[in-house]
């Protein structure tokens, strides 16, 4: 469960929220269909941890309109809770809340991972969560057990500190108050491994605090089970649980073995590209399958579906873009409408007003613009007022097992026709996947 190849320390938000500052109300703005809650929930799991594709989808997540705040609450024997709290408010004054639990990546998830033991899951307060966790189980069978560190991980985040400003009750009771004061209100739960076990029992704990089921909607991506048969049973219907598997993901069933753990939910299963090469259970292989298959379910050409963009992009020139075009062997070909998709999106998330091609002639091997007088006239008529042509290249590199050099090219026009700026950028496939690398090299532009 541990997070793989992370190179950036967690970064603090500059945007510093309270939790719920202000009440709960209808999500107006909440992702409508299983496409976009998977993608959504699937960026905000890997944005909760650190490294170069977390940076990157926190940046695109804030200019797609979320304020984002990350908090966390030192727990029982070293056990440190975090959570990100996630809120994105629509013209209408609708929210969408969502929080987000990170996976292990530091010592202390490591050592929450490995406290194996079994506690007594129940109660309906804080104080009761405690009291209920060390008493002894004569009947194993009927009781709900949980893993201790995933549960020690969950009442640190949610279930420990006190908040004075809002009676001296804890995040999660402020959340399930708000949550039963405003039954139209949704909250949405998700994680990675570790985050996802969070989630689901974060889930329990609202529900048991008198939050209706059709209030709370979880989302996992590779979680293990986290409690045993009667905990599956007590819980199976109380909230909804969409539980995200790839294929040749191990976790599923890491611990059904040892401590009798049962996994519940709808399973929702998916299967890695054939250019991505990560072990299965990387979150960075469940966001690039959560981005195909956004794409899958909304095209890729004319739409701008990029973390859900809205009316909150930033102002800029208007801009015209002829064609993407693409030259990938043929494993990466297969990955080419996603590439030029995800960099339309970006481009889209940037610049308010660019303006695509719909003629084609784009970026030659050469680093020049075909059809160059076709594309001036376009864009003078669009009142562009520079045209940016991008061109993605990538093989497979040799003798490294499914490791792929992406390029991303680019040369800027004036509307004279004058080549002002040209330039390349390239980058290996290692942390990232192959359609993450287009978008990570975009950002380094």
């Amino acid at each position: 469960m541990v997070k793989e190849e992370w190179t950036v320390v967690l970064v603090r938000f500059l945007l510093v929220l309270c939790v719920f500052l202000a009440p709960l109300r209808a999500l107006a703005a909440a992702p409508s269909d299983l496409p976009s809650l998977y993608f959504v929930c699937a960026a905000a799991s890997e944005a909760a941890y650190s490294g170069e594709l977390p940076e990157l989808l926190r940046a695109r997540l804030t200019a797609a309109g979320w304020e984002i705040a990350s908090y966390e609450t030192p727990g029982y024997k070293g056990t440190v809770g975090r959570f990100f709290h996630m809120v994105r408010r629509s013209e209408d004054g609708g929210e969408t809340h969502l929080i987000a639990f990170p996976g292990t990546e530091r010592g202390s998830d490591v050592w929450t991972d490995l406290r194996l033991g079994r506690a007594v899951f129940g109660g309906t307060t804080p104080a009761e969560f405690l009291a209920l966790r060390d008493v002894r189980v004569t009947d194993r069978k009927e009781t709900p057990l949980v893993h201790r560190g995933f549960l020690d991980y969950t009442q640190a985040a949610l279930f420990t500190d006190v908040l004075p400003d809002y009676g001296s009750r804890t995040a999660g009771e402020v959340m399930a108050d708000e949550l039963r004061a405003h039954p139209a209100a949704q909250v949405f739960l998700t994680g990675h491994s570790l985050g996802g076990a969070a989630a689901v029992l974060a889930a329990a704990r609202l529900s048991d605090m008198g939050v209706p089921a059709e209030q709370l909607v979880v989302t996992t991506f590779g979680a293990p089970a986290v409690g045993n048969a009667a905990f599956a049973r007590r819980y199976e219907g109380r909230f909804t649980l969409h539980r995200v598997v790839m294929s040749g993901d191990p976790m599923k069933d890491v611990l059904a073995a040892p401590l009798g753990f049962q996994q519940f939910g709808e399973r929702v299963a998916w299967t890695p590209a054939r250019s991505v090469a990560k072990f299965p259970h990387a979150m960075i292989v469940y966001v690039d399958a959560a981005i195909r298959r956004l794409y899958d379910a909304y095209g890729g050409t004319g739409a701008h579906l990029f973390l859900l963009g809205q009316a909150s992009r930033t102002k800029g020139r208007t801009l015209y873009v002829p064609p993407i075009e693409t030259a990938l062997d043929e494993t990466l070909a297969e990955d080419a409408p996603y590439m030029t998709a995800v960099l339309r999106d970006a481009l889209h998330v940037r610049n308010a007003a660019v303006v695509f091609a719909a003629s084609s002639g784009g970026l030659s091997e050469e680093g020049l613009l075909s059809g160059l007088n076709e594309h001036l006239a376009a864009a003078r008529a669009s009142g562009a007022e520079q045209m940016v042509a991008y061109r993605i290249a990538g093989a497979k590199i040799r003798d490294a097992r499914e490791t792929y050099r992406l390029t991303l090219e680019r040369a800027v026009y004036d509307m004279d026709g004058n080549l002002i700026a040209a330039g390349s950028r390239s980058a290996r496939t290692g942390t990232l996947t192959p359609i993450e690398t287009v978008l990570y090299l975009f950002a380094q532009d």
